[in-house]
């Protein structure tokens, strides 16, 4: 009798073990630190994301780098350790292809022309970017926004000022543009939503070409493949697409 009792012991507590929630080779409130790799856009909505993942396992810490896709997948390809990558685009997320075999894209954003409210231009129509004495920037041209923003100004067809400066990410360029650096700015959507108290939105007339979809994907390399996994689910989830919607980001499917 006594050695079924101590077996029976033995069983429930395997038991118990079997039913503790694991997270890769983690265990659940053990202190664990998830990194993921987020375009430079997503850092609002990633972050409050970010806390409720938080809440929701304990002794979990998750970590943001927000910087522009490109930069993030050459750091990905250069050997930077993450678990989850969030891109702004498909082109950069193909680029880590090799290390994100498999994503999904969760939503879409579009550039706009942001101008200070009461600018000294009255700017109301993309073409008054051609002002002279004008001063307007965008992203550069190999990162998200500023391949977005190249062309939906291609479609748009009659801009021939240039901008005075190339920024390497798109907090930059909202930043220059809130605080009244330059005139006018290409920035997302979800950025003008997140400053209209003090800036106006002028769209571009070709919507599909201003708009750029971001997918996410686990970084195969992640020793926390299944808690980067179930980072990635609460993205996709409900919440996570709520969170995007209000702060101006595209659903899709």
């Amino acid at each position: 009798m006594r050695r079924r009792g101590r077996v029976l012991l033995i069983f429930i507590a395997l038991l118990g073990l079997v039913a503790t929630p694991s997270y890769g080779s983690y265990k659940r409130n053990e202190n664990v630190t998830l990194t993921v790799f987020a375009a430079a856009s997503l850092g609002q909505t990633f972050t409050t994301i970010g806390k409720q993942f938080e809440a929701k396992h304990p002794g979990v810490k998750v970590q943001f780098s927000f910087l522009a896709s490109s930069t993030l997948a050459t750091q990905l390809l250069a050997g930077a350790p993450a678990d989850v990558f969030a891109s702004a685009s498909i082109y950069d997320m193909a680029m880590a292809k090799s290390l994100v075999p498999v994503s999904k894209v969760f939503t879409a954003n579009r550039v706009i022309v942001a101008t200070p409210l009461g600018n000294r231009f009255n700017i109301n129509k993309v073409v008054d970017l051609n002002k002279r004495g004008l001063k307007w920037i965008q992203c550069a041209h190999n990162v998200p926004c500023g391949a977005a923003a190249d062309a939906a100004l291609a479609y748009e067809g009659r801009i021939t000022s240039k901008p005075v400066s190339l920024e390497p990410k798109v907090s930059s360029v909202v930043a220059k543009v809130v605080e009244g650096e330059v005139d006018a700015a290409i920035i997302y959507h979800s950025d003008y939503i997140a400053n209209r108290s003090v800036l106006k939105e002028i769209r571009f007339k070709g919507i599909a070409a201003a708009t750029t979809e971001y997918p996410i994907g686990v970084v195969k390399t992640s020793p926390r493949q299944q808690l980067a996994q179930s980072f990635v689910e609460s993205v996709l989830s409900a919440y996570g697409r709520k969170i995007l919607a209000e702060a101006g980001f595209i659903r899709v499917n």
